[in-house]
């Protein structure tokens, strides 16, 4: 799935390192477009986690099988958007409202900007980029069929004992958080108490506190901007 912040690129290079034969399930805290836990082997309880009820709502409903509009128009973007940010009632349900705002919003960033059927680029071609946001989802449900997925807030999740625990947060200085500003320190002493209580935790960063240690690194082109001259590096960390 389209989504930003995606670690599909990478997914394959972190997971050999948070894998634990030791232990049977994989928690992903901040899922998003899913890209880590549909590569977690199914030998796994895998459960996924975002604080989006809507995007929750519809992966719930793609895997059950439910077949949304393959066609969005800017009518119904707006409508949907309208009905998510509370102003009004159009009789949307969750899984519809995560479907329109996740696949017609542009680069995957929910309701921030139509991107729409037949657009024509600045060379001249013309791109459904919906119908690719759409191609691109489908290939994840079968991957995907056994996951549990929940909604709300990482801090209130269950975990199973000795869980590995995986956070791909919002990157502190980056794009913003959808539901206010994130408090990366509550979320650093979090995990502290999850890895004291005998999960194994994970996280994606840029950077991170010195309690916690790089495990791996990559430099990575930005999925959003391509030709940026500067490369950003990917890092995943650890408690000490």
């Amino acid at each position: 799935m389209r989504y930003i912040g995606s670690k599909r690129r990478i997914a394959d290079e972190i997971l050999p390192i948070m894998l634990d034969n030791d232990r049977s399930t994989f928690v992903d805290a901040f899922c998003g477009g899913c890209s880590v836990i549909e590569r977690v082997p199914s030998t796994y309880r895998r459960i996924a986690n975002d604080k989006n009820k809507y995007l929750i709502a519809m992966w719930r409903s793609l895997l059950a099988g439910q077949r949304f509009p393959s066609t969005i128009t800017k009518k119904m973007y707006y409508h949907a958007r309208m009905q998510a940010s509370g102003k009004i009632e159009l009789g949307y349900s969750d899984d519809e409202i995560g479907w329109i705002g996740f696949m017609s919003s542009f680069n995957g960033k929910f309701f921030q900007g139509y991107t729409g059927h037949n657009v024509v680029g600045k060379d001249g071609k013309v791109r459904d980029y919906i119908a690719e946001y759409i191609a691109n989802i489908k290939k994840d449900i079968a991957p995907l069929q056994g996951v549990e997925f929940v909604a709300g807030s990482y801090d209130c999740l269950d975990l199973p004992p000795r869980s590995i625990v995986y956070s791909d947060i919002p990157y502190e200085g980056r794009t913003g958080y959808r539901y206010g500003k994130f408090n990366h320190d509550a979320f650093y002493s979090w995990c502290k108490s999850v890895a004291s209580a005998g999960h194994k935790v994970f996280v994606s960063e840029y950077h991170m506190p010195e309690d916690f240690t790089c495990v791996w690194e990559k430099e990575v082109t930005n999925s959003l901007n391509p030709v940026a001259t500067k490369k950003p590096v990917e890092r995943l960390f650890t408690l000490k």
